[in-house]
This record gives structure tokens, sequence and C-alpha cells, in this order.
């Protein structure tokens, strides 16, 4: 989608994976069912949401952008309480604020902003966990700060090694740090910068995935994730993506998901 297109429109090639490159200036926004694979400066991201139930819109958020000099991308995944008009509303404000920030490598004033503007728009009983992951195509940096939202995970090729990219403790103290957004007026977010080489690979879920349920009724969980994550291709976002949703429908068997499922797995493309 472009920065125009509204959230909640029906895909007409749901879980279709279709190549597409941002052009500068361009935005990709949805919270709808699909399977896409969309080319930025520098990387790969392959993006696979199934929102809940048979609706073709749910309560996660995805947004990927470029700037209009192409050197900074931004990638974006939020889950929001609730579903109909407080997803709307909540995806207007972020592309609107995605929008206004578009050139900016750091998330933090646009999280500050953006959790003013849930609580002002959306009011009491809405909130939404947030993971915003800035790229600089040229200097090969990643900049990801979380509002509340699962640990992204973190694959290195040259040592074929799965960990977790956590942000570290608020450096204010006195002020809460890395809260959902909407919750709490006075909020501080952190920053986690990494450099990621060649063949890399960043992920970023939403609860759904971790809180999966297998047939007995066991949660996957981070570390049944890690686990299933080290157990599949990693050669490509594209790759790794497909198995694991795939693994996660084995992992539930014949039970349902439970709630809106988005996986974006981010490539390093080879310097």
């Amino acid at each position: 989608m472009n920065a125009n297109a509204a959230f909640g429109e029906p895909n007409e090639n749901p879980m279709q994976s279709v190549p597409q490159r941002l052009a500068c200036a361009e935005t990709w926004a949805s919270n709808q069912r699909a399977a896409s694979l969309v080319e930025l400066p520098g990387l790969t991201a392959w993006v696979h949401s199934v929102p809940l139930g048979t609706d073709h819109a749910g309560g996660d958020v995805h947004y990927l952008s470029v700037c209009p000099s192409c050197i900074v991308s931004r990638i974006a995944l939020a889950d929001v309480s609730g579903h109909g008009q407080a997803v709307a509303v909540f995806g207007e404000e972020l592309r609107e604020l995605m929008q206004r920030y578009l050139r900016d490598l750091e998330q933090i004033a646009l999280m500050r902003d953006l959790n003013q503007a849930v609580r002002e728009e959306l009011g009491g009983g809405h909130y939404a966990t947030m993971v915003a992951v800035g790229w600089h195509g040229r200097r090969g940096l990643a900049v990801m700060t979380n509002a509340g939202h699962p640990a992204a995970l973190w694959y290195r090729a040259s040592r074929d090694e799965w960990s977790w990219l956590e942000t570290q403790p608020a450096s204010e103290r006195g002020r809460p740090a890395g809260v959902p957004l909407g919750l709490l007026a006075d909020v501080t977010y952190d920053r986690l910068v990494i450099k990621p080489q060649s063949g890399d690979l960043m992920v970023l879920y939403s609860d759904g995935v971790s809180e999966a349920l297998s047939p007995a009724g066991n949660e996957l969980g981070q570390d049944g994730l890690m686990n299933m994550a080290r157990a599949l291709d990693a050669s490509s976002a594209e790759a790794l993506g497909t198995q694991l949703a795939s693994a996660l429908r084995a992992f539930r068997g014949d039970g349902k998901p439970l709630d809106d499922e988005t996986i974006i797995v981010m490539r390093r493309n080879d310097i």
C-alpha cells in the first residue's frame, strides 16, 4: 500500500507473496491478511499477516517506509487492543507520524508523540504495543525502540547464532520506560543500535505468535519460538518467514489461532 491507502480493506490476493520495491518517499502499511516480500535499500523484508478468524483485517498494524533520499527506511509492527475503529484510528495516527519523521533514524520522538496521540484519540481502555526499527542503508545501522512489544530475534549468519534483541534499561531514573503506548502520560523510550552483517536476519512478531497454543494447551512461549527458529532455513527472509509460519501451524495442530498473527523477517542484503 502507499501512504494514502486505508486500513482494513480486503486484499485481493491474500497469502500470495508478491515481491515489490519501495521507491524513495514511499510507504507501505496494512493490517490485512497478506504474505509479501518487500525490497528496501539494503534490506529485504518478508511480511506475514493473518488476522484472527475470517476477518480480512485485524489488530496488528505493520508499516514500512523509505525516506525521500532513499537512505533511511523504517519497519514497524504494532498490536492494538481491540479491532475495528480503534485500529483504524491508530493506523491513521501512525501513518501521519511516520510521515512526519520519515527521515529520522531514531524512533524515540515518534514513540512519544504516538503515545500521546493514542491517549488523546482513543481514550482510556485502549493501548498498543509497538516495535520500530530505523535502518540506515549507507551506514548499515539498525536502531530499534520497543514499547512493550515482544523482544525481536537476531540471527547472525557468520556465527550461525540466534539471540534476542532487547533494549537496555532506561537511563532516566524515576520515569517508566518502554511501556505500551497509551497507558501513561510521562514515558521514556530507549534505543538499541546494532550493525547487522550480510545475511543477518531480524525477526519481529506479534504476541499471537509467541502465545500460540498446542492441541494440549501448552503455550509456545519465547523459548519455544527461539528453538523453532533455530531449526529453520535462515538463508533468506522469505525462507525463514514461510517456514516459521508453517511451523506455527504445525505446532497448533487442529487448533485455531486465538489472536492476530504477524511476522516480519528482515535480511541484510549482501554488501
